[in-house]
C-alpha cells in the first residue's frame, strides 16, 4: 500500500513538472538559460605556453620577462584568465621547460587578431627572444 502511494506521488510530481515546463514564461526561460550558462559555461580557448630559457640567461632577466608576461592581462582585456607556474614535476620529462603559462580567450579572433599583434605582446616577445632556447605552445578548446 505504502509503495503504491509513493509511486503515485512520484508520477504526480513528474506530470506536474512536465506541465509547468510547458507553461514557462519568457522570463522563466531567460532565468533557466542564465542558470545553464553558470552550470555549463561556454567553451573557452586555452593558450598553453612553455618556455625553456638558455642556460646563460641571467636569473634577473628571466624574472623580468616573467613579470612582463604577467602584466599582459592588464593591457589586453581580451585575456579572460591568466595563470602561470614553474615546473615542479618529479618526473624527468620536462625537457628543460621551466615556465608554464595558461592564457584564456573567448575566441580565436581575440587570440589571433587582438592578443598576438598587440604592441605589449610584441614588446614582450622581442624582449624574450635573446634569452629563449625553446618555446612550446598548445591551444585547445575546453570540453
Amino acid at each position: 500500500m505504502k509503495k503504491n502511494v509513493i509511486i503515485r506521488l512520484f508520477a504526480l510530481v513528474l506530470v506536474g513538472s512536465y506541465w509547468l515546463s510547458c507553461k514557462e514564461t519568457n522570463q522563466q526561460k531567460k532565468e533557466i538559460a542564465s542558470i545553464k550558462e553558470e552550470v555549463m559555461p561556454e567553451k573557452l580557448l586555452r593558450h598553453v605556453v612553455l618556455f625553456k630559457f638558455k642556460d646563460e640567461a641571467p636569473k634577473e632577466e628571466v624574472e623580468k620577462l616573467n613579470d612582463m608576461f604577467n602584466t599582459l592581462p592588464t593591457s589586453i582585456p581580451e585575456i579572460k584568465d591568466f595563470e602561470w607556474g614553474l615546473n615542479d614535476s618529479p618526473e624527468d620529462f620536462h625537457q628543460g621547460f621551466t615556465h608554464c603559462y595558461l592564457v584564456t580567450f573567448s575566441s580565436e579572433k581575440d587570440r589571433d587578431s587582438v592578443y598576438a599583434p598587440h604592441p605589449k605582446h610584441q614588446e614582450f616577445v622581442a624582449a624574450l627572444q635573446p634569452h629563449l632556447e625553446k618555446v612550446f605552445v598548445v591551444d585547445y578548446w575546453t570540453n
